[in-house]
């Protein structure tokens, strides 16, 4: 079987979610690992694992980075690293893919399913979209604050972009 490893210097992380109903946060994870076992072409015959640096957080605002990864958000200390382990991937429409699979956050594993569109697959590697959503507080990531005006300070769901580079790996 065939392993391919994500090209972490080609590869970005991307989240966002509403924050004080008017606005989104966006943000990326620096530190990440991946890896597919199978065909590149053809990813309804492969096993896809992907592991998160929960401190690599980046949303351009340290303190609230150094809050995401507080006790009241992910807890970066006592859950280091979030991950993603495919239970099966199947066809969708126009040459894209439905990813179902484990998610992990904090003490939580959920269902979490994604979306992949090829970009660009060639013998020495591949390049992938991935997008999906998750509901924050599935994952136990509770932590909000009612706004004066109404509302709260973060949304509920939580927008996953990612773009994966992966090259050949280690037999």
């Amino acid at each position: 079987m065939n392993t391919w490893k994500v090209d972490k210097s080609a590869s970005t992380v991307g989240f966002s979610v509403p924050h004080m109903m008017v606005s989104t946060v966006t943000g990326t994870f620096e530190e990440f690992s991946g890896e597919l076992q199978g065909n590149i072409a053809d990813l309804t015959k492969t096993k896809i694992s992907f592991q998160v640096i929960v401190a690599s957080i980046q949303t351009k605002n340290r303190d609230r980075d150094l809050h995401l990864c507080s006790v009241d958000f992910f807890d970066a200390e006592t859950f280091p690293e979030m991950t993603f382990s495919s239970r099966a991937i199947y066809n969708d429409t126009d040459g894209r893919y439905q990813m179902s699979g484990d998610l992990t956050v904090k003490h939580t594993t959920k269902r979490a399913i994604f979306c992949i569109t090829p970009q660009e697959v060639t013998v020495f590697g591949a390049t992938y979209f991935v997008e999906g959503e998750i509901k924050r507080k599935d994952f136990g990531l509770m932590w909000n604050r009612a706004i004066e005006a109404g509302g709260v300070m973060v949304g509920e769901v939580i927008n996953i972009k990612m773009s994966v580079v992966i090259c050949k790996g280690e037999k």
